[in-house]
């Protein structure tokens, strides 16, 4: 399942228009990157929640035959937040699935979570990436020696703090820690800390290649800039 939803709002004017998922990075949607990933993982079938230019979005990908995959959506007439979008697709989702932000670059090697799921005997693993100096975001999941995601948020004894990529696998399970009162529930505020809460493991995967967010315009800027000059060492062969 990708997460298509959100408003895109910091990317404004932009997004006024353009849902933040079609913004085009190097001549293909940025969506489209996570995409080509899932199926390199070997998925073939990807949920999609709509809502914010939801129509721009499945007008865009169709039913994802040009991608070699099957698209479903999930349109949410309210926006449902992270884990409340789980909710509203469930019955769409029959057994271990990854959940992936829609505005991301990335070259982790998806196939490994599943395998990671099993090994760690988990319910869910989360991506993680060192903070990088200058970096904006807060690194705020406390991962111990074992690869376990101990603390979301709070510093936890033997731990180390990483930022959450969000790029994630999980057993329908978890959605059993999703509150129902609240009106748009999230994976890493409510989900995550009622799952630990709860004693449930979570895993955790420290990825070390290319992880960058474009949920700003400077991070923007930064990926129009990273790819260009990779087209321009691969013009150069090198």
């Amino acid at each position: 399942m990708i997460l298509a939803a959100g408003f895109g709002t910091r990317l404004m004017p932009l997004t006024r228009d353009l849902p933040k998922p079609l913004i085009d990075i190097d001549g293909r949607p940025v969506i489209e990157y996570t995409l080509i990933a899932l199926k390199k993982a070997g998925v073939r079938s990807v949920i999609i929640n709509l809502h914010y230019l939801g129509d721009a979005i499945r007008q865009r990908l169709g039913d994802g035959s040009g991608l070699g995959l099957d698209l479903h959506y999930s349109y949410e007439p309210e926006i449902q937040g992270t884990a409340g979008a789980l909710l509203w697709a469930r019955s769409l989702l029959d057994g271990p699935f990854y959940l992936i932000n829609s505005d991301i670059l990335f070259d982790a090697d998806l196939s490994l979570l599943p395998r990671l799921l099993h090994d760690r005997d988990a319910d869910a693993v989360m991506v993680l990436y060192k903070a990088k100096q200058g970096q904006e975001d807060i690194a705020n999941v406390y991962l111990d020696g074992n690869g376990y995601v101990k603390s979301l948020f709070k510093p936890y004894p033997g731990t180390v703090p990483y930022l959450f990529t969000g790029i994630q696998f999980l057993k329908p399970t978890v959605m059993d820690y999703i509150p129902r009162t609240l009106p748009r529930p999230s994976t890493t505020l409510h989900m995550y800390p009622e799952m630990l809460r709860n004693g449930r493991p979570i895993a955790g995967l420290v990825h070390e290649g290319l992880w960058l967010d474009i949920g700003s315009m400077d991070r923007l800027k930064l990926a129009h800039s990273l790819y260009a000059s990779q087209d321009a060492r691969a013009d150069k062969g090198v």
